[in-house]
């Protein structure tokens, strides 16, 4: 039996959220060091350039990664959706457990 969620990776996923939105802070960081960058020594101006180009390029590698790893996600559970809810069941269930204690214990030595 197969299981079939139409939009189960939506368009708007909270950590392809931010990396667009890190792009954007990248974009208005680069338009401002540019019109800053004028009255800047050309040394200091091709610094602020190069990290912000490398900046760039780390964003586009971990938006990449964050759709591969959506993707894959998303075929593993179409292929073995009772294993992906027995364990996502199991998951949550030691988190129960887990975290009371942990907060109960904080509490303790406050």
């Amino acid at each position: 039996m197969e299981v079939y969620f139409k939009d189960l990776i939506s368009a708007e996923s909270s950590l392809e959220k931010l990396v667009d939105d890190v792009a954007l802070v990248v974009q208005g960081v680069d338009d401002f060091a540019r019109a800053v960058g004028k009255n800047l020594p050309d040394q200091d101006r091709a610094q602020i350039l190069n990290r912000l180009d490398r900046l760039k390029q780390s964003c586009a590698r971990l938006k990449e990664q964050i759709i591969g790893g959506a993707r894959a996600t998303d075929q593993m559970v179409r292929s073995h959706p009772y294993r992906a809810m027995s364990m996502a069941f199991a998951i949550g269930c030691l988190v129960g457990v887990i975290l009371p204690r942990h907060l109960a214990r904080n509490r303790e030595d406050e």
